[in-house]
């Protein structure tokens, strides 16, 4: 019995300080940083993040011109992904899965969509398509742009939907007129280009020539197919497909919008600028980044938009002699933000940035390991008197 009650006393010192530990320990601090290049003569530049913001990609610019796509982890740094064809050295990554697992992007000068794994490397999705864009977050869809299927498609491009059980399926336009139609209407009618899609890919967002001449927006489903926005361009779509991002244009003035099924909000202006438009949302829409002028942004319903770099600065963190101007993607929960930017030595640079929430401050984990060691303490006062007890019942 008491050889039990010893372990038992240790159990409940041991449990409650490491849980006072666990339950109030800080959190991952906040971090900018360049993320370099695949050479020393080079610029780089971030286009998409995975869900968890553990994996970067984008392309890399050397000394030559040429343009390379790049998968970048803290553990790898910046991996270079090759090219579809070696004769032609150029490659662009412009979206990946939620786990970093598969990207895609535009392969060749002339371009032509690829899909990449580990496993497999570079897959070209077919020789029509000109660039991917975007990929769900398993990977097994992915939309982009290829050539136009009709009469002389040069200048005209149609959206697709790529899926590995079905392959590549073209989306249409809003100026769909027919064979007969189109030969009476201006050639670039018939083109449209997807941006982004839906985590489960079942939304994909795009633009599009309408029957009016002009450039329109489009949200497209299965089941309703291609749907005119009206103005809206979009550029990327919340998780579940129900908010949208983009710019607006209209009165001379380019604006980035957030959109819903019920309403559509502007995001206004940084100080001094007149112009914006939002590039990434966050899974659940509610943080949005992009650039307004020149300068990167990031837009809460609470706070709406603010200086990325003021953010920056008021969490402590150095980015001195940096100009970021622009945000073009971000993680799931809305804390990691990667994009271009011209580092301290003029050169033009990728950036990582993490706004992780603020960390809890040390004494209190102290206060709760106290705490603690205080319960233990009065335990084995009783535990002590208890036994007294048992020994002299007359007491």
């Amino acid at each position: 019995m008491q050889q039990l009650s010893a372990i038992t006393k240790t159990l409940i010192l041991t449990g409650f300080s490491a849980l006072s530990l666990f339950a109030i320990s800080p959190a991952q601090a906040a971090y900018f940083g360049g993320l370099g290049w695949l050479s020393n003569t080079s610029s780089s530049y971030a286009n998409g993040i995975s869900a968890d913001g553990s994996v970067v990609v984008g392309s890399n610019r050397n000394a030559n011109g040429y343009f390379e796509a790049f998968r970048w982890t803290q553990a790898t740094g910046m991996v270079g992904l090759g090219f579809l064809d070696s004769n032609n050295q150029y490659s662009f990554a412009n979206g990946v899965s939620a786990d970093g697992s598969v990207v895609v992007g535009q392969s060749g000068y002339f371009g032509e969509a690829f899909r990449w794994t580990q496993s497999d490397g570079m897959v070209s999705l077919g020789s029509d398509t000109i660039s991917a864009s975007d990929v769900s977050a398993d990977g097994s869809v992915v939309v982009g742009t290829m050539k136009a299927d009709i009469f002389d498609y040069r200048n005209r491009n149609e959206a697709f939907r790529w899926t590995q059980m079905h392959g590549l399926v073209r989306l249409g336009t809003l100026g769909n007129c027919g064979d007969e139609g189109c030969h009476s209407h201006a050639p670039n009618y018939f083109s449209s280009s997807a941006t982004a899609v839906s985590a489960d890919g079942s939304v994909v967002i795009g633009d599009s020539n309408a029957l009016n001449g002009f450039s329109e927006g489009f949200r497209w489903t299965q089941s309703e197919g291609m749907v005119n926005l009206h103005n809206r361009h979009p550029s990327d779509v919340s998780a579940d497909g129900s908010k949208i991002v983009g710019t607006i244009w209209g009165n001379g003035q380019v604006k980035a919008f957030r959109s819903t099924s019920y309403d559509i909000i502007s995001l206004g202006f940084l100080s001094g600028a007149n112009s914006s438009s939002a590039t990434a949302v966050s899974a659940d829409g509610s943080i949005i980044v992009g650039a307004s002028g020149s300068e990167a942004f990031r837009w809460t319903q609470g706070g709406g938009m603010v200086s990325l770099k003021e953010t920056l600065i008021g969490k402590g963190l150095d980015v001195s002699g940096w100009s970021l101007t622009s945000a073009n993607a971000i993680s799931a929960d809305g804390f990691t933000i990667v994009g271009n930017g011209i580092n301290p030595s003029g050169q033009t640079e990728a950036w990582f940035a993490n706004l992780s929430p603020e960390p809890v401050p040390e004494p209190l984990t102290i206060l709760g390991s106290m705490a603690a060691i205080a319960f233990a303490a009065g335990f084995e006062r009783k535990f002590s008197k208890n036994k007294s007890e048992e020994k002299d019942p007359e007491d």
